[in-house]
């Protein structure tokens, strides 16, 4: 039973709905976690995220967005002045504790003059990181002192895998960092009928879901190399389902020539929250064959819907699954999957995997996270009551 706690004030520093993307989707988790726990929360989001010719999507605003009115759109990623006006907004919420969601160095400069001035005007505020890409997965010239430049400036970061805390400590060595597993993405949709999904999306029989944007670091083709390694006896198909970040006709060309066309199909769009429970209900794991990784969200979401997973042995995807009872594990090459997709039919499928997942969720709530952040609050709220 929880025990009851006074209501602490949090702003929340990052992207939002409107805006798409798994840190959006994060960190309007976050804030209805800690509104559900009975705390004052404002979000305060981006109107512009990245300028149009850094950004290689289509868009990155999802219409089907239902908190979009909840966050204030006052932070310019490339406007100084609108940096100055945010911290002003901030000050003026008399916050107990701020977060701000790291992902990606070009927010460096940004970041780093909030951070700096928010030292000044709430000065026994602490300020939390939440670091979801220590590094990034392309790398970038001056990655790392990007990174210490706004760590060294924050009281404490949270990181949700054992990797990326050890390279926190090798890149911004002294900072405090802790670590708090992939809360479970709630969703309340139930999953339809198997056969009425798998209908709507295009597919029948064991079908396998990559899920998430398409990039050279997130190795669909190593995935799709692997495929075609898997016996066709196996029966196994693979339903691509996320915008191409990459040239699309790159992996065309592979499925035409690793005669893949008939067992592949792919979805190239933004995959919005309302069709999440087609693709979990007409697949039968999710299968993240990265080669490089911090964590993923859409294990947790996969978690979520009962559904096991296929990871690569790479950043902290092992550590989210128990190989054998919650997924499989296999090295980020093509005829380890293979042999991982080939288990997974024959040996994990009939094993009792979904009462090992549920064991999982009931792992994964929010509560360590938010009794974390309230720990982080507490001092400042008592100091405060102090005062009056």
């Amino acid at each position: 039973m929880r025990a009851a706690v006074s209501a602490m004030r949090f702003v929340l520093v990052g992207p939002a709905a409107p805006l798409r993307g798994g840190i959006a989707i994060d960190n309007d988790a976050l804030a209805q976690a800690l509104l559900q726990a009975g705390h004052w929360v404002e979000q305060i989001s981006f109107s512009r995220l990245y300028p149009a010719f850094l950004f290689p999507g289509r868009s990155q605003y999802d219409p089907t967005a239902a908190n979009a009115a909840r966050a204030r759109p006052c932070l310019d990623s490339i406007n100084p002045l609108s940096w100055w006006r945010t911290v002003r907004t901030i000050a003026r919420c008399q916050p107990h504790l701020v977060t701000l969601q790291w992902w990606h160095p070009f927010f460096a400069p940004c970041y780093a003059t909030i951070l700096t001035r928010l030292r000044r005007t709430c000065p026994t505020v602490p300020r939390v990181l939440l670091s979801h890409n220590t590094r990034p997965h392309e790398p970038l010239p001056g990655q790392d002192a990007a990174l210490r430049l706004v760590a060294r400036r924050c009281n404490k970061v949270m990181v949700h895998s054992r990797s990326e805390c050890d390279l926190m400590a090798t890149i911004a060595p002294g900072t405090p960092t802790h670590i708090v597993d992939y809360p479970l993405l709630q969703t309340a949709q139930a999953l339809p009928p198997r056969e009425v999904a798998q209908q709507r999306l295009g597919v029948s029989g064991r079908v396998l879901l990559f899920f998430g944007y398409i990039r050279k670091y997130k190795g669909v083709d190593l995935l799709l190399q692997a495929l075609a390694q898997v016996p066709v006896e196996v029966g196994a198909t693979l339903l691509i389902a996320g915008e191409f970040y990459d040239p699309p006709e790159h992996y065309q060309s592979m499925i035409r020539t690793l005669g893949l066309t008939d067992r592949v199909r792919i979805m190239d769009r933004y995959i919005a929250e309302p069709e999440w429970p087609d693709l979990f209900a007409a697949t039968d794991a999710l299968v993240l064959p990265y080669r490089t990784a911090s964590q993923s969200m859409s294990i947790t979401l996969a978690y979520n819907f009962g559904k096991p997973v296929i990871v690569s042995r790479v950043g902290g995807l092992a550590e989210a699954v128990e190989e054998g009872r919650t997924g499989l594990i296999a090295e980020p090459e093509p005829a380890a999957l293979a042999t991982a997709i080939r288990r997974f039919y024959t040996e994990f499928l009939p094993s009792p995997y979904t009462q090992y997942i549920a064991e999982r969720r009931q792992r994964l709530s929010w509560e360590p996270l938010i009794r974390l952040l309230e720990s982080w609050t507490r001092p400042v709220v008592q100091e405060s009551l102090a005062a009056v």
